[in-house]
Formats: C-alpha cells, structure tokens, sequence
C-alpha cells in the first residue's frame, strides 16, 4: 500500500511538461527566460495549492504522525508503517508530490508573474515554494535544491546541504515579503482572488503566514542555538511591539476540500477506501483522555479529559463513550481521525495563528522561563485550537468551564524550563493533530516522551527508536547517481537535529 492515495482531486493533476523550468540560487529564484509563458496563472494556482495540501496531508502528516503516535498504520498494507519497515519504494510520492507537482508548477508561476509583472502571483508562489522545501528537508534532510528543477536537462541533480537550504528558506520568505508589499497597482493585471483558494486572494494574510513560516524555521535551529533561535523568532512575529505573524483562526492557512468523492479530503479519501488501515496512537488517545503518553492504552479517562476529544477521535467500540489508541507496532484499529479531519470537507492545515502562538510560548520561555508572556502565549495558543475545533455546545466534555479546567491543569506554566517545555510542545502536539510540524517538534525537544515501537528494530533502523528521518527513496536511489548513500530511519540525521 501506497499511503498516498489514488483518489486525487482531478483538478490538482497538473502537467509538469507545461514548461522547463530552470534552477535558483539562495538568494532568488532564477526562471528560464526562454520558457513559455503561455499558461493560466489562475488554473496552476489553484491545482497547486490543492494538490499541495492533498500531498502535505498525506504523504506527509499522516506518514509522519504515525511515527509521532499520532496515527496509527493499524492493519492492512499500512501496518509496515508502524514500526518502519516500509520498502523506500512508497516515499516515491511524497518527493515527486512536492518536487513534481507543486515545486515545477510554483516556478511556472514565478516565472510567468516575472514576465506579466505580477507581484501578488509571485509573492504566493514564493511563500509556497518555501513550505515545499521545508517539508522535504524536514523528511529527507539534504536534497536536491539548486539542480532540482532543469527537467531533462539535469537528470543527476546534486544534493545540497540542509544548512545552505534553510538560509534559502528565510530569503525567498523575504522575497515573498517585498513581493506582497507592493501596492496593488504595482500589479499590470487580474490579482488574485477565488483563484487562490488558500485566502481568497486577501495579501496581508500571505505576508502574515510568511512572517509565522520564518518563525518556524528559526524555532527548528533551537538544537543549534536555543537563544538566537528563539531571538528570531520574537523578531519574525513582532515588528516592535505589533504581532505581524497569523492573527486569528480565521486567517489560518488551509485548504478545505470538497464533498465530491473526487476532491473530498484526503483523511477521509484514507478512512473511506482504506477501511481499518489507519487508526490512531495508542500515545495521542492517551493525551485525549487526559492520561500520560506511556499509560496503558486501555487506562480509564482520567479528570481532565480533552475538550477536542470527540472531534479529533471516534469512539471504540463503535456507539461506546470510550476511546483507545492503537499500540505503536501491534495490528489492530481502534479509534480513528475523528470528524473535525475526518469528514470530506474537512480541511488540510499548512499553518495556524494556534501554531503562532505557541512558536511565541516557547521562544519567551527560552529567553525567560519566568516571562509571563509565555503564559499568555500558550493559553491564547490552546483557546485557538479549542475555538477552531469544537462546534458542539452540548458536549459535556467540551462546556466553557471544562476547558478553562483543563487548561489550568493542563497549560499551565511553573517556572521550570524543563516542565514548562515539555507543557508546551506537548499542548502543540495535541493542537497540530495531523500535521508534519509535530515530528520536526518531537526530534528537537524529545516531548511528548513517546514509548518506542514494538518490533521496530531492524536494518533500516537499527536501535528501534522513533525515526529521525526517511530513507530517501526508491526512485531517487535507483536513479540518481548523486543520491548519498546508506540512508535509514535514523541516519545521517538532519542537520538541526544533531
């Protein structure tokens, strides 16, 4: 089984032979000047963004929630997921859903914005350009970067550092930045509206989610340097004392599919055709019903039960009041993604005010574990992902006063860095349910303290621990010559993650 699904929204298949697209260096995407232009900016907008999310969900969050025991690869063809023995074969998807059908697509945009003079197009596409690469280097660590988009014209492209890519993250988001500062009259055509389906067009929520994707990435070198990464992230979300990155859920970036079997979310395309595959961790279920990662997964719920458990979860047994992970590396489906992700118009979350947020609790406890913005931060972070995700008044796990309990016993800070840590990433890993942030979280901090799989040691990883990257590819190894060798789930790590 192929996690990523067959059932791709039709709208999304974009072909990649449109144009040959040239290479770019760190400090600007090159386009090829020779390369037609004749396409419809409107038409690859909006594919790629759906198509980006399709894959982002997928091949992305789901595969890696699994390995963060968010998710569960509980029977079926996906059970090889839950302890890693996964042949490399199957992460073919994940690169060529990013390099093929959003990178390739994204420089027809540039390219064409460049040449109409359209800044707003452009700014987009830079933004998303950079979230493509993050992903990919978040999962693979180096790769081709500089020589990744000639086509046919370079079939062995280099690999490049990790290092070097994530100082390109931070100047194509700058350049994204100046892109969408123009005034609209720097724009010599149609800007964007119901074409970009993402914000509809709305400019000043891009430059927000670019301002919240630098902070992001400034919070991944916290391994390298706590400090300055932490600096930076204050810096990127604040100008003085104005918050300018995500400012509410409602300018949260996503993408909400449709009812149609054909461009229906992809948890739901997963739950429907993939009946019992996928389930959910043992360790995430524990969290909902207010218990510890490492409790037993059977543990009756405790006193402060989450108030998004009902909408993050179903039930087990089915028409029952409880709810049960699945043990990482046992078969066996139990609870699964509930309807807030789990329905056909559920949305694919690339990045959130929630997430804002707690990318603010954590940089102000680093530089201060006694700041009490930290506090502010991490409460602000959790209602917002109450807000976003509960809809049902009736709930009695989910009443205004069961959710100012549980953030008092819950989100509470104490002055102890390393507890007030631990709170926040764990409190961050409940919130970004399904998103492939929460495995970059897990590899720089540790938290949640999750068990290790059961049956997970072999080959491919070889002391049974939580991943720490993907084996790159079938195809990539097969194919390239340039591709480093003796990759597997726990070498060579990452670059901030050493």
């Amino acid at each position: 089984m192929n996690i990523r699904l067959n059932h791709i929204p039709s709208m999304v298949v974009l072909a990649a032979s449109l144009i040959t697209v040239s290479s770019c260096d760190l400090s600007k995407t090159n386009v090829n000047p020779n390369a037609s232009t004749e396409v419809s900016l409107s038409a690859v907008l909006t594919g790629t963004e759906v198509s980006l999310a399709f894959n982002t969900g997928i091949n992305a969050g789901l595969l890696t929630n699994i390995y963060t025991q968010q998710a569960a690869g509980a029977n079926g063809d996906a059970a090889p997921f839950d302890n890693y023995t996964t042949s490399p074969g199957y992460f073919n998807g994940t690169w060529v859903g990013y390099y093929t059908n959003a990178l390739t697509n994204l420089k027809i945009i540039q390219q064409t914005a460049a040449d109409q003079q359209l800044p707003y197009y452009s700014g987009i596409a830079r933004v998303l350009t950079a979230f493509s690469y993050a992903t990919l280097t978040d999962i693979f660590g180096d790769i081709p970067f500089k020589e990744s988009l000639y086509g046919n014209g370079i079939t062995n492209p280099v690999y490049d550092k990790q290092e070097e890519i994530y100082k390109y993250l931070q100047l194509q988001l700058d350049s994204a930045i100046g892109d969408l500062s123009q005034p609209l009259a720097a724009n010599q055509g149609a800007v964007p509206s119901s074409d970009d389906v993402i914000f509809k067009g709305v400019i000043q929520n891009w430059i927000a989610t670019a301002y919240t994707l630098k902070a992001r990435y400034a919070i991944h070198l916290s391994k390298i340097d706590a400090n300055t990464a932490a600096q930076k992230v204050l810096e990127y979300l604040y100008n003085g004392n104005n918050w300018r990155g995500i400012s509410g859920n409602a300018a949260d970036a996503q993408v909400v599919f449709g009812a149609a079997t054909t461009n229906a979310n992809p948890f739901y395309q997963q739950n429907t055709n993939r009946p019992g595959w996928i389930g959910l961790g043992a360790s995430f279920v524990n969290l909902l019903n207010g218990n510890k990662v490492t409790d037993a997964n059977t543990k009756p719920e405790g006193a402060y039960v989450d108030p998004r458990r009902a909408y993050f979860a179903t039930n087990y047994p089915a028409g029952s009041s409880t709810y049960q992970g699945s043990i990482a590396g046992v078969p066996g489906a139990f609870s699964r993604i509930g309807p807030y992700y789990g329905t056909a118009t559920s949305p694919v979350i690339l990045v959130s005010y929630a997430e804002a947020k707690f990318l603010e609790a954590e940089a102000r406890l680093i530089l201060n574990a006694t700041d009490p913005k930290a506090q502010t931060a991490l409460e602000t972070a959790v209602r917002a992902s109450f807000a976003k995700v509960i809809s049902n008044s009736s709930d009695p796990y989910a009443t205004q006063q069961k959710q100012n309990d549980y953030i008092a016993a819950k989100a509470r800070l104490t002055g102890n860095f390393a507890t007030d840590l631990e709170t926040i990433i764990t409190q961050k890993y409940i919130a970004l349910f399904l998103q492939p942030e929460v495995w970059s979280d897990y590899r720089r901090t540790g938290y949640p303290a999750i068990p290790l799989a059961q049956n997970a040691t072999h080959s491919a990883n070889p002391n049974g621990h939580i991943p720490r990257r993907i084996p790159y590819p079938q195809n990539e190894t097969s194919l390239n010559q340039n591709t480093p060798p003796g990759s597997n789930y726990q070498s060579p790590r990452l670059w901030w993650d050493r």
